[in-house]
């Protein structure tokens, strides 16, 4: 079964004064759904070592945790997981290995081609309709979660970024990458009961 590794929040538990990593457990079960055999990764990792030693399919890069550069004030930012998603992100270019981005994901892939991220209201906790555009616009507009409160203006997306789905809002929800196999959704398909049947398929499209 092919390898596909996904990235931790990292959370403090202060009843224990440990710093964790943690990951969803609906992941799991989706990336099976996908094909694939998930690898959770520690942020302290080396991502070099691990990309040359293990060698996955394919990367996410998932939601959680605040990023530092853009929220030094914010309680749950991890700078050690800013620092190893940059990085993993640069190999997975550089060795053409695809790369899906959720939420925080998203927004780092973003960041990392030189685009930004404003605050947004009233996209924590609801549902809403995103309109698919451009490369996919046969693919029928339909309600996602939403659980952010970065989002990407269209003059805020990064280089070579082309959208794929927008927000009434005219935020954009869904990009991919004119060159690499890259992905980013901003809703998150593991919190879908069940899951969609579009997320699979359009996931499946780029991983």
């Amino acid at each position: 079964m092919k390898i596909l590794a996904i990235s931790q929040r990292v959370e403090s538990v202060q009843g224990y004064s440990e710093k964790r990593d943690c990951l969803d457990q609906r992941w799991t079960d989706l990336i099976h759904k996908l094909g694939f055999l998930p690898v959770p990764l520690s942020n302290l990792i080396s991502p070099s070592e691990f990309v040359e030693n293990i060698a996955p399919s394919a990367i996410i890069l998932s939601g959680g945790n605040n990023i530092a550069k853009v929220d030094k004030s914010a309680l749950d930012i991890s700078t050690e997981r800013d620092e190893f998603e940059e990085k993993l992100l640069q190999i997975a270019i550089e060795k053409n290995i695809p790369v899906l981005g959720v939420c925080r994901g998203m927004q780092m892939i973003n960041l990392f081609f030189n685009g930004s991220i404003s605050q947004i209201k009233n996209h924590i906790g609801i549902r809403h309709e995103v309109d698919f555009v451009g490369k996919y616009s046969e693919d029928k507009s339909r309600v996602v979660n939403s659980y952010h409160k970065w989002c990407i203006e269209e003059s805020d997306i990064g280089n070579s970024l082309v959208p794929l789905a927008i927000a009434s809002d005219k935020t954009i929800e869904c990009f991919y990458h004119k060159e690499y196999p890259i992905l980013g959704i901003m809703w998150h398909p593991e919190r879908e009961e069940p899951y969609s049947w579009d997320d699979l398929n359009l996931i499946k499209r780029f991983v």
